[in-house]
């Protein structure tokens, strides 16, 4: 009788524990001759054919270029829609994105906004009135 096992027939273990070794091992040789992975190797997979496109470069905008050319606390004209407008660069610093961004106030007195260029393109202030002091 079976060590361990109660009223078990002499035999029956040794039978199942053949059967389970088979199927087992049925399973092993499966997937080492390509069974379910048959031909996902990388080896055999073929390099990619020619490279990825570039993106066509969008003109950079004049605002962006005036600002990202100027240090803060540089005052100039920019023009923007055919009329000249006071620029003035406010901060410079890195964005989260890892594009440097500088903060501008366009126009003059009451009418001063606040304009951000991040790259060579504008983007949109987060905060409204973060460019006024």
């Amino acid at each position: 009788m079976a060590a361990g096992l109660v009223g078990a027939r002499p035999g029956a273990v040794g039978v199942s524990a053949l059967l389970a070794l088979l199927l087992l091992g049925g399973c092993a040789g499966g997937l080492a001759d390509g069974g379910l992975l048959g031909g996902l190797s990388a080896a055999q997979v073929p390099p990619p054919s020619g490279g990825v496109p570039a993106m066509p470069r969008l003109p950079m905008d004049p605002l962006a270029a005036f600002a990202m050319a100027h240090p803060p606390g540089h005052v100039g004209h920019v023009e923007i829609n055919g009329v000249a407008e006071q620029a003035r660069v406010l901060r410079a610093y890195h964005a989260a994105s890892g594009l440097e961004c500088r903060e501008m106030l366009l126009g003059s007195g009451g009418g001063e906004r606040a304009q951000l260029a991040c790259g060579d393109q504008l983007a949109q202030p987060l905060l409204r009135g973060s460019g006024r002091r």
